[in-house]
């Protein structure tokens, strides 16, 4: 009977564990702009939104900065490198409207817009489905550096008081960085999808683990709200002038 028992309790223990261990982790990265109406207040040319800049990082792509320069050379440090993931939209008709959008990922599948399903919500929670995705371009780019190790005396402080010119005894091969850009452009068609009575548009891209929500609040001028554009920042670095662009 304790036999019976235990087998029950295990196998009781194992069906519940099943559960967690097929739950995935999400991750949903934000940005907003608030801006005028574009069929209120129109650019001189198209009606254009704001872009709104998501920056997110990568703990395995790094690029070297210079923190102090030093007798015949500089110092560097590893800063994470930015992925500028971006969005705007124009207004074509108050039937159409066009997303422009940008995601930069250190795997091409994932800088492919083709493989995120998107959607279009507006302030009343009326929900759009793409009715086109358009010049979509995957673009492939790599930086690199030349550098080499040199030995550093510290004081008993640990700062940096000298530097030995040895760096010809560890030869270090060129450092590089490599991502992929995608961009294309989302095409929502609706009957009066945009009018000027919209107060509120968020376009959500997703993947299974990963999901941006952009998102354009229209202020009302004649009340005197404010226009202020935000940016998402996260893991920013900022990519050094010696790195050069393939």
């Amino acid at each position: 009977m304790s036999m019976d028992r235990s087998y029950r309790s295990i196998g009781l223990f194992l069906v519940m564990l099943i559960p967690l261990w097929t739950m995935g982790c999400s991750r949903t990265f934000r940005g907003n702009v608030v801006q005028p109406n574009p069929l209120v207040a129109p650019n001189d040319t198209l009606r254009d939104s704001e872009e709104i800049l998501i920056v997110t990082g990568d703990m395995e792509l790094n690029l070297p900065t210079i923190t102090r320069s030093w007798d015949g050379g500089e110092i560097h440090q590893s800063k994470r490198y930015p992925l500028h993931n971006a969005a705007s939209f124009t207004v074509v008709s108050r039937d159409r409207l066009r997303f422009h959008v940008q995601i930069e990922h250190k795997w091409l599948e994932w800088a492919d817009l083709s493989t995120w399903e998107a959607h279009l919500v507006d302030d009343t929670g009326r929900r759009y489905q793409p009715e086109a995705l358009e010049r979509v371009q995957p673009r492939h780019v790599v930086q690199m550096w030349d550098y080499e190790t040199r030995t550093a005396i510290r004081d008993r402080f640990g700062d940096i008081v000298y530097v030995v010119r040895d760096g010809h005894r560890r030869r270090a091969p060129l450092g590089s960085l490599s991502v992929f850009r995608g961009k294309g452009d989302f095409v929502f068609y609706s009957r009066d999808i945009f009018t000027p009575r919209i107060k509120r548009l968020t376009l959500i891209l997703e993947r299974p683990t990963t999901a941006f929500a952009f998102t354009w609040s229209f202020a009302d001028e004649s009340s005197g709200d404010r226009v202020v554009p935000t940016i998402r920042r996260i893991d920013l670095a900022s990519v050094p002038a010696a790195s050069r662009q393939l």
